[in-house]
């Protein structure tokens, strides 16, 4: 199976997303027995939000033991230098990065991205560390790209330690992903941060009390987004995403977009919906994309949103 993969990805917040569930809807018909090579070759211009999907679906149908690559080498120039740049596909991985993070990270000090980060998720004080250092560099590099107030800075810190504290504390996989760029001419940043892991459903199924109320991918989804806590280690799925949700769309006038199994939820200042999605349009594990503006509004304040 040839797929070609559409060259110029929009800036409109549903395009990308549909991009990924007409790729996931083709991949749906591979059989396991044949080669499967994503040509994106011709790309031109492509988001955060689309681009980190790539190496993920790659990543999900290897487990699944098919056969499947895509372009590592790009038909045109300044596509291809980005695509360096970004260390598109692998990502980054603090681990196993030789040299100072930091120095490597300063240099993108200039540019309107981060490389894809894939930060491990093991809990060892060593591994940990590594993570929250790491963490912490492209946090201060975003902060520095954008030039966003105090007020800024702390909400940006919050949704994205929210987001990777619930990679890290319910995907069950050994990695996350995240990825960010800055649209300085529209006045947001995009931000993905996802993993391919555990679903919100298998999250909540891995709890005694709670696996025979929540028994679909669209009763989690609800769970997840009215606060409903597992109450197990500390951990609480729900809390994070709910109160992320507040301040990015309420607070920010931001949009939001969480994904995994065949349920997603869009919300922003006009819709917040759940959508049921066929079976063939699958996300194993969670899949979250941030649009961030970067000037709030007057008299923001984050900690108006804090539960």
């Amino acid at each position: 199976m040839h797929i070609i993969l559409e060259s110029r990805v929009f800036s409109n917040f549903g395009d990308p997303i549909q991009k990924i569930w007409r790729l996931l809807e083709q991949l749906s018909s591979a059989d396991i027995s044949e080669a499967i090579f994503l040509d994106y070759k011709e790309a031109k211009f492509t988001n955060p939000f689309f681009l980190l999907s790539l190496p993920l679906i790659v990543e999900q149908y290897k487990r699944k033991g098919y056969n499947i690559n895509i372009s590592t080498d790009f038909n045109h120039g300044y596509f291809k230098d980005y695509m360096h740049y970004v260390n598109f596909p692998e990502g980054l991985d603090p681990d196993k990065l030789e040299g100072d993070f930091n120095q490597f990270i300063a240099g993108y000090q200039n540019k309107s991205y981060i490389p894809i980060i894939c930060f491990p998720t093991g809990s060892s004080a060593n591994v940990t560390e590594i993570r929250d250092a790491f963490l912490s560099a492209v946090n201060q590099l975003l902060v520095k790209i954008c030039g966003v107030s105090a007020n800024m800075i702390t909400a940006l810190m919050y949704l994205i330690d929210e987001a990777v504290n619930n990679v890290l504390h319910h995907s069950k996989d050994d990695k996350g992903y995240l990825f960010a760029q800055y649209y300085k001419s529209e006045g947001y940043i995009d931000l993905v941060v996802a993993d391919i892991g555990q679903t919100i459903l298998e999250t909540y199924a891995g709890f005694e009390k709670l696996k025979n109320e929540v028994t679909n991918h669209r009763l989690a989804m609800e769970a997840a987004l009215g606060g409903k806590s597992t109450k197990s280690a500390d951990v609480d799925r729900g809390f994070g995403i709910s109160t992320s949700k507040e301040l990015l769309t309420k607070g920010l006038n931001g949009k939001y977009f969480i994904y995994s199994g065949n349920v997603c939820n869009m919300h922003n200042s006009e819709i917040n919906e759940i959508y049921e999605l066929p079976e063939t349009i699958y996300w194993q594990g969670v899949y979250l994309c941030l649009r961030i503006p970067v000037i709030p509004k007057p008299g923001f304040r984050p900690s108006d949103y804090y539960e």
